[in-house]
């Protein structure tokens, strides 16, 4: 027995062990953690002082009101002041002795905020924003009331909100305070001090433990000697193996999958289910045989996931995303357990260029997970965890399995990159369409932009971006003579389309950046072959060509308001980033969960100023979106990867066409990096999946694979 083997026996026990140990305390854990919580109390008593211990309605006398406030038994509801936009509708005092304060706030779908300082300071569990100033011109502590998912039929949903934790309670502290807006709502409906419930223990722990157990199975998952595992000693299975003969064919299995994508699409126009449902098990038949084809199937629809979810029963959908992720997982293991792969699984799953990128990754979904538990919707924390980066990581697993144990890596490669441009081509088409027939375009600032298939221009132009990268890429450094002009039209289609959206952030950051990208890695590519570098004037004949296709329309109000930082969408902006910078600090360790910007940015950070915008759920920046969504230990995460990546890719150089893909990936990588400067770069299930496309791929198997044709061909 050999020493490697022997030390692998020796440590899968204590592996075991301890992921068995640290199962059971994390649902311990759990379990104490997730206990009933006390009942909050109400406000029902008038005091004369706020003492450790109050509960006080707003009738009482411990509270002097400068304004006229109508108080009654409910609460203090301010009135509206002649100039509401610059005076305070109410402004009220008074004096607590203790630690602890809360305010009792009824926030709803009613714009109102409030300023508060406690002994001359920001009350400090409250943001405070630099340069948001109260009336009297001090920076104070800061609560917006504005919150839709709070009102009810009834009116706003009272809440106990802390406010202020002094550091001594051996003296009275003074309290001033000023609502802006909100008359006819009540929104303060009581105060209290160190009366409210003990909070419950945090679920992270417990989720952490869970975490490393499942981290100590897949160690061991990941180092079993899958190579001695022979599906085929699995008698049952025996008689269902020649059922996917006809289809292993690959004319026969690709016309299958040709036939069963038509019948998808046809049913989900004509909305029948029935058809929907017959195409998607003619797909899992032809993929049993090769399962790169489902994966082709999910990259090749990728855009269509926002507006298309598919119809499998009568009233029943289901997302693009997770229907293509969890069928890939049920595909691929009928084809393992089945034995139709060829070939014994290598090794190592993942190449050797890969690990650190596939350990980052695994930490960041990790990461991501202990983020939306700590969440204050915890609901919609768990779904964009599950629905963006679970998805994105089991897909990632799914890409790697698939062309690392293919039979024809090199060829099912191919096939996932040519439905991955072939996608993004199609779906500009669709965009191309709006424009000239004037359908479905959103009109904002003088221009009409076009969607194509997704509800925002925006979120078309991030996708387009990270197709034109490798389609540009193949054009111009990759293939010769018709070839050349076939992948050429195809880039012409990506970026009209991509010109269409009128995305500032694509227009003036990711299209400029990808250019430049493709120009040096084109010049260095091309001084490695030797070749003459008279083809980088096509890249700078691209750029002239994008800056007269632009021309026109350089007068309208969307342009020439580009660099206006004093209204508009660049002042909004500004206020966007100051509210996300302090909820980042606010909230360092764990930020404020995946997808809740939203609830965090409209209902504590929206300052005054910004009131027009107040429905944001991601802070247009890709830097301060890890770290509101994630904390500073996912921002760090993400620059591991991101890093990694791009180092992957620009020092990765095979044979020619894998240094084209590279390239193109490369510059995909770069430019989506600084559109997200200004605009959402990975929350969303497609950019995530493509994002793991990006990381994943291992182009580094056409180099190593002999019997490869070169890529691409057509």
């Amino acid at each position: 027995m050999s020493t490697k083997l022997r030390s692998n026996r020796l440590q899968f026990p204590i592996i075991w062990y301890s992921a068995g140990f640290c199962l059971l305390v994390g649902l311990g854990w759990l379990l104490l953690a997730t206990g009933r919580p006390q009942p909050l109390r109400t406000a029902t008593a008038t005091v004369a002082s706020l003492q450790s211990g109050a509960v006080a309605t707003m009738l009482s006398p411990a509270f002097v009101y400068d304004d006229a406030w109508q108080v009654n038994e409910i609460g203090a509801d301010p009135t509206e002041p002649n100039d509401p936009w610059h005076e305070p509708a109410g402004v009220m005092h008074f004096t607590y002795s203790g630690r602890t304060l809360a305010l009792y706030l009824a926030p709803g779908d009613y714009w109102a905020y409030l300023y508060i300082m406690v002994d001359g300071q920001p009350a400090n569990l409250l943001p405070t924003i630099a340069g948001n100033l109260n009336y009297r011109g001090e920076v104070s502590g800061y609560r917006t009331l504005y919150a839709p998912e709070a009102q009810s039929a009834q009116g706003p949903t009272p809440q106990w909100v802390p406010v202020h934790r002094a550091a001594t309670a051996d003296r009275p502290h003074e309290v001033y305070l000023e609502l802006w807006r909100g008359w006819g709502q009540i929104p303060l409906r009581g105060v209290a001090v160190d009366a409210l419930p003990r909070q419950p223990w945090p679920a992270w722990p417990g989720v952490a433990a869970l975490l490393v157990a499942a981290w100590g199975i897949g160690t061991m998952a990941y180092r079993a000697p899958w190579s001695s595992f022979n599906p085929a000693r699995l008698r049952p299975l025996r008689w269902v193996a020649p059922l996917f003969m006809p289809v292993e064919n690959t004319f026969w299995g690709d016309s299958v999958a040709l036939v069963a994508l038509i019948l998808i699409g046809a049913g989900h126009v004509q909305q029948q289910w029935l058809l929907v449902l017959m195409g998607l098990l003619l797909l899992a038949w032809s993929s049993v045989a090769r399962p790169a084809r489902w994966l082709a199937a999910l990259l090749l629809a990728l855009p269509t996931y926002y507006s298309a979810p598919l119809q499998l029963l009568p009233g029943r959908a289901l997302s693009l995303v997770d229907l293509g992720v969890l069928g890939g997982l049920v595909v691929m293991g009928v084809h393992w357990l089945l034995d139709m792969r060829r070939t014994a699984p290598p090794t190592s799953l993942v190449g050797k260029n890969v690990p650190y990128a596939a350990l980052l990754f695994a930490a960041m979904i990790s990461w991501a997970l202990l983020a939306a538990v700590q969440a204050d919707y915890l609901e919609v924390a768990l779904r964009e965890w599950r629905t963006v980066f679970l998805n994105a990581g089991l897909f990632a697993l799914l890409l790697t399995v698939t062309l690392r144990t293919s039979a024809k890596p090199a060829a099912d490669q191919q096939l996932l990159l040519y439905a991955w441009l072939v996608g993004g081509t199609l779906v500009a088409l669709v965009g191309i369409w709006q424009y000239a027939s004037g359908v479905m375009l959103i009109t904002a600032e003088g221009v009409h932009r076009v969607r194509a298939l997704y509800g925002s221009p925006n979120n078309l132009a991030l996708y387009l971006e990270r197709t034109l990268a490798p389609t540009l890429a193949l054009a111009l450094f990759g293939l010769q003579g018709r070839r050349r002009w076939f992948w050429l039209g195809l880039a012409l289609l990506q970026g009209g389309a991509l010109l269409l959206t009128f995305s500032k952030g694509a227009l003036f950051l990711g299209l400029p950046i990808l250019l430049a990208v493709l120009w040096i890695g084109g010049y260095r590519l091309l001084q490695h072959r030797g070749s003459s570098r008279r083809l980088l004037w096509a890249i700078v004949v691209i750029g002239l060509c994008v800056l007269l296709a632009l021309s026109p329309f350089l007068g309208t109000e969307r342009f020439q308001r580009l660099w206006d930082l004093q209204q508009g969408t660049g002042f909004l902006r500004l206020q966007l980033w100051r509210s996300a910078w302090q909820m980042a600090l606010d909230h360092p360790l764990f930020g404020v969960g995946p997808d809740n910007f939203l609830y965090a940015y409209r209902s504590y950070y929206l300052l005054p100023a910004a009131w027009e915008e107040p429905n944001l759920n991601h802070p247009h920046n890709w830097l301060l979106d890890w770290w509101t969504r994630l904390g500073l230990p996912g921002l760090l995460l993400a620059l591991g990867w991101f890093g990694l990546l791009i180092r992957r890719h620009w020092q990765s150089y095979g044979t020619d066409n894998c240094a084209v893909l590279h390239l193109g990936f490369l510059a995909a990588t770069v430019a989506a990096l600084a559109h997200g400067l200004i605009d959402a770069s990975y929350a969303l299930p497609d950019l995530m999946l493509v994002w793991a496309l990006l990381t994943f791929m291992p182009l580094d198997s056409l180099a190593s694979a002999k019997a490869a044709p070169p890529l691409p061909p057509v």
